[in-house]
């Protein structure tokens, strides 16, 4: 079963369930992953990986908004926001733990051997063509600029 597929029978379970922070969460989920999938480019399917994608998008977005409602004293809102995110979550595949990511980043610098910070790019791009949706680009950033400044 594809991930959109999934999300459209969780939605109908959430609905039956009048689960009303899953059935909005998902309801905008599906709802965005069919627009991006009319995009040029996106060849007017919703396959996983650009579901994904839109899964990833739609987390940042909540992370943000409850920063932002934070930030302006608006606990209740922030709650609402990471609720949201976790539900999104669960649609993302399983993530590399922090020693396993290392391994794999520490693998990656061996490989391209950069010649300093000025070959941070190329680290990213190898890192994140080898680990895929197996970890996030900002914790795949955090550990190569860890090791490469302590030498690898």
């Amino acid at each position: 079963m594809s991930l959109f597929e999934r999300i459209e029978r969780e939605l109908v379970e959430a609905r039956k369930a009048r689960d009303p922070v899953r059935l909005s969460v998902l309801g905008l989920l599906k709802v965005e992953a069919v627009k991006a999938a009319k995009e040029p480019g996106a060849g007017g399917v919703a396959d996983d990986r650009l579901v994904t994608a839109v899964v990833r998008r739609e987390i940042k977005r909540r992370e943000e908004a409850a920063q932002a409602y934070t930030r302006g004293g608006r606990g209740d809102a922030a709650d609402r926001e990471r609720a949201e995110a976790e539900v999104l979550r669960a649609y993302l595949p399983p993530q590399l733990d922090e020693d396993e990511l290392e391994r794999e980043v520490r693998a990656v610098i061996e490989e391209v051997r950069p010649g300093g910070a000025r070959d941070f790019g190329a680290v990213m791009r190898a890192a994140a063509a080898r680990l895929g949706d197996r970890a996030e680009g900002a914790r795949i950033a955090a550990v190569a600029r860890r090791l490469m400044g302590s030498g690898g």
